[in-house]
């Protein structure tokens, strides 16, 4: 690895760390999503070079902007789990990216060869940093024992030479305590912070230590010490993979074709017959369980007597349930699919037919949520759930397309597709502020609930919803009922109150747009509430 390499990858590994522990400690999720990610590729991008971008197969360039858009919508949405999600995938999306730049391939990668790009990319943010400060500490120059004169390049004509009694020659002995001690810094901070959240008496005398003569927080400068050397470490490492200097941790495939290339061989081998015998068995237990119970799967509310059941034990025990089944028919037919040679037709009208079943039962799901949705209302749980029952129904539709046209090798690729289209689309909607719209629906006009349904507003309910919920609340504040409005009106008093008061939601990195439109709605409320009172 090139020494000026080496420096490169240091500098924006000790920045990337810097940046992350001024940014994130201590603030909201905001604009710093996507100022940590964006750092981070572009950090790998510059490391990896010109050689990166020819390594890269071009179908994997959507990674590296797909983890910076989803990054940023931490400065756009507020529901806490939804941004944690991005966040996620945008990390997700940010390692695949780092990885394609050392020749590994996603978009058109074999399964296999994307989880060993994964197990690589795991071990090299733990212990890749490793190979940095292996290769920062080798010594490279004319010869043992020599340095260079200032001003004069290697490979010149005529070398000026600084033998061993030197001054420099002198301090090299330490060089190696001197990065020892380096390494030992965080090292000895996080064993320190240990040892005095362990014992009241260590902490009292380390605290003592420390802070003897110094205006010093300990625990603060420990704390961001680990923190920017734990960043530091495995962006560095990261730097390294990407950079292609950790070769042996990654198999490249070639770019070049369409498809996956072909492997030497099938690790599980089934006959045609076993595997439509199998499907078609299946087939028949699904066909006995939707005749049996089609009424009670589709039967509504006298369907709730005949089960002995409860709204929510009748929709969360049938979702739960029917999801398994989903998963599990969709893995099955894929699995027979890529483990028979050949492959006949009644094999394909077999599966084919096992996931239009499933499908029905995946309808019968819906209902039964719909049934205790229109009783109860919104709640993000049911939002989740019929996104995810959609979610299931377009997989299936996908297994289904993939069978007929034999590319039951790409599953996997086309349902991450439809994952970061789905979550995509829930960033796009907005959880919170759906389903306080709808509940607030609920409760301004009585005749949308069923009539044994329940009707008013669930206000405790509506407290959880956070940020994106405050200006659906305060649109419509005036036509509640007066007796939900008495009950809102402290929870929007105490809300305006944190937005404007809490330190970590002042930063400049917590800026965040829903937050930003709840502080301008709850100002004009508490600006019309004045008006109200002066009058």
């Amino acid at each position: 690895m090139p020494r000026a390499t080496v420096r490169r990858i240091v500098l924006l590994a000790l920045g990337g760390g810097i940046l992350f522990d001024v940014v994130v400690p201590g603030n909201a999720p905001g604009v710093n999503g996507p100022l940590v990610i964006g750092a981070l590729v572009a950090a790998a991008f510059a490391v990896a070079g010109r050689e990166g971008l020819r390594r890269m197969d071009p179908a994997d360039a959507w990674l590296a902007p797909a983890a910076v858009a989803f990054a940023g919508m931490a400065a756009v949405r507020s529901d806490a789990w939804l941004v944690v999600a991005d966040l996620w995938l945008a990390v997700l999306l940010a390692l695949g990216a780092i990885g394609t730049l050392a020749g590994g391939r996603i978009t058109r990668g074999a399964v296999p060869r994307v989880l060993e790009l994964s197990v690589g990319l795991a071990a090299v943010t733990i212990g890749g940093s490793i190979t940095v400060l292996r290769a920062l500490a080798t010594r490279r120059g004319p010869g043992a024992g020599q340095e260079m004169a200032p001003g004069v390049e290697d490979g010149s004509t005529v070398h000026a030479t600084v033998a061993g009694p030197g001054r420099l020659a002198r301090l090299r002995p330490i060089v190696p305590v001197l990065r020892g001690l380096l390494v030992a810094v965080p090292i000895v901070a996080v064993f320190t912070v240990l040892f005095a959240s362990a014992d009241a008496v260590f902490a009292r005398f380390a605290g003592d230590l420390i802070s003897w003569k110094v205006d010093l927080d300990l625990w603060d400068v420990a704390g961001r010490s680990v923190i920017v050397a734990s960043v530091a470490w495995a962006w560095a490492g990261l730097f390294a993979f990407g950079g292609g200097f950790l070769p042996t941790l990654v198999s490249s495939e070639a770019a070049a074709g369409s498809r996956p290339a072909p492997s030497s061989g099938r690790p599980l081998r089934f006959g045609g017959i076993e595997a439509t015998t199998v499907l078609v068995v299946l087939d028949l237990l699904f066909v006995a369980f939707v005749a049996l119970q089609v009424a009670y799967l589709f039967g509504g509310l006298d369907t709730l007597a005949t089960a002995g059941l409860t709204y929510a034990e009748y929709a969360r025990r049938g979702f739960f349930e029917l999801v398994a089944v989903a998963v599990l028919v969709g893995a099955l037919v894929v699995a027979l699919d890529l483990a028979v040679g050949r492959r006949s037709r009644a094999q394909l009208a077999a599966s084919l037919a096992l996931l239009a079943l499933t499908a029905v039962v995946l309808v019968s799901a819906f209902v039964r949520l719909r049934l205790y949705q229109d009783a109860y209302g919104w709640t993000e749980l049911r939002f989740v759930v019929v996104v995810a029952i959609g979610w299931l129904a377009a997989a299936l539709a996908i297994v289904s397309g993939l069978l007929l046209t034999r590319r039951t090798a790409w599953t996997l690729h086309a349902l991450g597709i439809l994952l970061l289209v789905t979550l995509g689309g829930m960033n796009v909607v907005g959880p919170q502020a759906f389903v306080a719209e709808r509940n607030l629906e609920r409760a301004i006009d009585p005749s949308l609930v069923p009539p044994d349904g329940r009707t008013g507003l669930d206000v405790p309910y509506l407290y959880t919803l956070g940020d994106e919920a405050v200006p659906a609340v305060v649109a419509v504040f005036d036509q509640l009922p007066e007796a939900d409005s008495a009950r809102l009106a402290p929870f929007l008093s105490w809300r305006a109150s944190e937005l404007r008061t809490s330190p970590e939601l002042l930063g400049w990195p917590a800026w965040n747009l829903s937050r930003e439109r709840a502080r301008a709605a709850l100002a004009d409320w508490e600006a019309r509430r004045t008006d109200a009172l002066v009058r």
